[in-house]
This record gives C-alpha cells, structure tokens and sequence, in this order.
C-alpha cells in the first residue's frame, strides 16, 4: 500500500529543513549585500610630542692655578747708619762682684800621673820582699785557702801619694774569689812604701798597680 505523500511525517521533515536553509541562505546574502559598503574609518591621530631642546653646554676644566714664587726681598743698608753705632760694646770698667774668678791652674802636686807616663818612676820600699815578709809577719795568708791547700793571686790598683803612701787601694782582680785573697792583698798594700814618683823635676801622685801571689808552701 503506497503511501501519500502529504502524509508521511519523514517526508514532511526533510522538505521542511530544505526550506529552512534556503530561506537562511536568503538572509545571509541580503545580510551581505546591505553591508557591503560599510567602511570602518580609522582615524589616527598624531601625538604631536613637545620639542626637545638640546643646549649646548660648554666643557669645564680644573685650571690650576700657578704659584709665581715671590722674589726675596734684600736689605739695603742705609748708607748714613753707621755700623758701630749697632755693636753692643760691654763696659769692661764694670766690676761685678758676684762672678767667681776662674779656678787656678791645678799644681804639678795634684795632677795625676798613669805609671806608663811618669817620668821617675815610683820604687817600693823593700821590693818585692816587704810584700812577702809582711804576709809572713802578720800572718796574713787567708785561712780558708790555707786549711784547703789552696795558692791564689789578686791584682791590687792603688795611688802613691808624693809623701811615698798609697792610697785609694781597692781590688781590681781576685782568683780565686770568695777566699779572702783580695783583702789581705788591700791590707799589704796599704802598709808599703814607695819613692815618689817624679814629673818636671817635682814630685807627683801616681796611680799603679801591684800583683800579689799567695804561694802554699
């Protein structure tokens, strides 16, 4: 059985989507047409930007500065000053009580003469014996050194006066030290008696030196 046309749904549909795109195909294209000849003016406009102005600016320099030396100045003498007017003369008539006169010149008694110097030399009394037989005399070898066996020597510098005694005797060398050597060689010393020694024809002090030896037997 054949069915009518105008009654079937499926038939119905298609015809009614072709309608349906024709008439929007319709509307697009007099969409188009009616637009055509729209323009879309852009109108730019210029920023116009403030002028720059450049200004010239002249480089700058330190200078330094050039110290012209000055020149010294000279004195010019005044021709009409007379130099001795300007010099400070002391009044040598001026006697002022409160300057020492010098001191005088020290005698030939007083000076001081090293042994190598003197002209005349001074001589011990006695020589070396009177050292030695002084010892013995007065027993003077040290003790300890004797009870231990044991010999020393001592260097004794001492002045001869102009009388001939010593003074000033002290002990310039002792060995060995720390056993009475040395004080019994000042003792020996200070009871000898010598020449004195002689310079210019007149006696003088004289500062010498005497080495001892203390000898166990």
């Amino acid at each position: 059985m054949k069915t009518d046309p105008k009654y079937d749904l499926k038939f119905q549909y298609t015809k009614v989507l072709e309608i349906s795109a024709i008439i929007s195909l319709v509307i697009i294209i007099g969409l188009m047409m009616a637009f055509k000849r729209f323009d879309v003016n852009v109108k730019l406009r210029t920023v116009e930007a403030p002028p720059i102005q450049v200004e010239d600016i002249p480089i700058t320099r330190t200078i330094k500065k050039i110290e012209v030396p000055v020149k010294p100045t000279i004195p010019i003498e005044d021709p009409e000053i007379d130099e001795e007017d300007n010099l400070n003369i002391p009044d040598v008539d001026i006697f002022d009580p409160m300057i020492a006169p010098p001191p005088p010149p020290p005698s030939i008694e007083d000076e001081m003469v090293p042994f190598f110097k003197v002209e005349v030399k001074p001589n011990m009394v006695g020589g070396d014996q009177a050292i030695a037989d002084y010892i013995i005399k007065y027993n003077l070898f040290p003790k300890m050194a004797q009870e231990a066996g044991v010999s020393g020597t001592v260097m004794i510098g001492f002045v001869v006066d102009v009388d001939g005694s010593t003074k000033d005797v002290k002990i310039l060398q002792e060995k060995p030290v720390g056993l009475g050597f040395g004080e019994a060689g000042v003792k020996v010393m200070q009871a000898m008696r010598f020449s004195p020694g002689m310079q210019r024809d007149k006696p003088v002090k004289v500062l010498m030196q005497q080495p001892i030896k203390f000898t166990i037997e």
